[in-house]
């Protein structure tokens, strides 16, 4: 049976993994709705124009960069559940000595 003690760390820890998922996945909504303001911006001031052209990459690049990344890393969980080098669900008591083949060995 574990310990108070126990348990308090396991769960300071959990928060502590829970917190920075949060912060991570708030910068990137932030990053994106920055990107998705300045391209508004863009269009209700200087569309009519032409001017200020730079702010069209910009924007575009701030808004889809997030949502690339996130679909990068939920894809890869994805195709490779059990991986225990890229899994972070389930991770393995003990990992191997050597996990990469060296034939010169």
């Amino acid at each position: 049976m574990a310990s108070y003690e126990d348990v308090k760390e396991e769960s300071y820890r959990r928060l502590g993994r829970t917190a920075k998922k949060w912060i991570g996945w708030l910068g990137s909504m932030t990053l994106s709705l920055m990107g998705g303001l300045i391209l508004a911006w863009w269009e209700l001031n200087y569309h009519l124009t032409n001017h200020q052209q730079w702010m069209v990459p910009l924007g575009l690049i701030l808004l889809v960069t997030p949502l690339i990344v996130c679909f990068a890393v939920f894809s890869s969980d994805f195709c490779n559940p059990n991986d225990p080098y890229i899994s972070t669900k389930n991770p393995p008591d003990t990992l191997p000595d050597n996990p990469f083949h060296d034939p010169e060995i």
